[in-house]
């Protein structure tokens, strides 16, 4: 279940979570972030422009040289996880995809992005001020 709330203010923080460069042969996350809203295909805003949104949306550019496969957002709220979202990701060098989630009453907000087979490709997170 998603709920809602409003969001006051944001320091983000991004985290990648492999420990050195992805090989260009391999699935990799070439970039993501928080934003507001996707207009043709791309984020527009950070998560310094939520301000009064309930939902976030995670916004990623996912490079898959071999395949088309999925990744997953695992999304976290004050460090509970709260939801699973598959994303189809098509055999491309810059596909790009998003997620979305309700905010609740929450603090921080964190997205792991799993390959497949569940290994870690990227994490971001960002803290919310004064909720």
């Amino acid at each position: 279940m998603i709920r809602h709330f409003t969001i006051a203010a944001f320091s983000v923080l991004s985290i990648l979570a492999t420990t050195g460069a992805a090989r260009a042969d391999e699935l990799s996350v070439v970039r993501g972030q928080f934003t507001d809203k996707v207009e043709n295909r791309l984020p527009v805003g950070d998560a310094s422009s939520l301000g009064a949104q309930k939902t976030v949306t995670y916004w990623l550019e996912v490079n898959s040289p071999n395949e088309a496969t999925q990744v997953t957002l695992v999304w976290k709220l004050d460090g509970k996880e709260v939801a699973r979202q598959s994303l189809d990701v098509g055999r491309a060098p810059h596909w790009r995809t998003w997620g979305m989630c309700g905010t609740r009453t929450a603090h921080s907000i964190e997205v792991e992005v799993l390959d497949k087979d569940g290994h870690s490709l990227k994490t971001d997170a960002t803290t919310i001020a004064g909720s």
